[in-house]
C-alpha cells in the first residue's frame, strides 16, 4: 500500500511537471484575447484552464511588439539579451476565495525556445483596475459562457 506522503510527493511532482511545459498541446486549443495595451497582446489557452480548490489557473501567451521586445530584453540576462524575442509565456493562478494572484512562472522565447524562465510564489492581492484583474474577469466571463452552453 502507498503511503499518504508518498502519494502526495508524486502529485506535487507531477504537478511541477506540467508547470514546466511552457505550453500544454491540445488538439482542441483555442486561444482568446484578454488584453491588448501597452505593447503587446495577451491570449489565455483556454484548454490549459484548470479550476481547483477555488484556484483557477492557466496559462497567458504574450505577443510583444518591437518597442515592447526591446523592453523585456533590457530585463533579460546579458546572455540572451542579444537573441530574437519572439513571445512570452506565463503561468497565472488565482485564488477567488482570498481575491490574490500569482504569475507562477514566466518564460521568454526566441523562436519556438524557451531562453529564459523565472518563478514566482508571492502572492498579491487582485485589485480591480488592474491588468491581473482584467486578465481573471476575462477568463471567469469564458468560464460561465462555457458552462452555458
Amino acid at each position: 500500500m502507498v503511503s499518504v506522503v508518498v502519494k502526495k510527493v508524486i502529485l506535487s511532482v507531477l504537478a511541477g511537471l506540467v508547470l514546466m511545459l511552457p505550453e500544454p498541446v491540445h488538439a482542441a486549443s483555442k486561444f482568446i484575447q484578454v488584453w491588448r495595451g501597452g505593447g503587446y497582446d495577451m491570449y489565455v489557452n483556454t484548454a490549459t484552464v484548470i479550476k481547483v480548490n477555488g484556484v483557477t489557473s492557466f496559462w497567458v501567451k504574450s505577443v510583444y511588439s518591437d518597442q515592447a521586445k526591446a523592453a523585456v530584453r533590457k530585463e533579460l540576462p546579458a546572455k540572451v539579451k542579444k537573441l530574437p524575442i519572439e513571445y512570452g509565456m506565463d503561468y497565472f493562478q488565482y485564488d477567488s476565495k482570498k481575491k490574490k494572484y500569482n504569475i507562477k512562472m514566466s518564460s521568454v522565447y526566441s523562436g519556438s525556445k524557451e531562453v529564459f524562465r523565472e518563478g514566482n510564489k508571492k502572492w498579491l492581492p487582485l485589485k480591480n483596475g488592474t491588468l491581473a484583474a482584467t486578465v481573471y474577469a476575462k477568463v471567469v466571463e469564458y468560464l460561465e459562457q462555457k458552462n452555458s452552453d
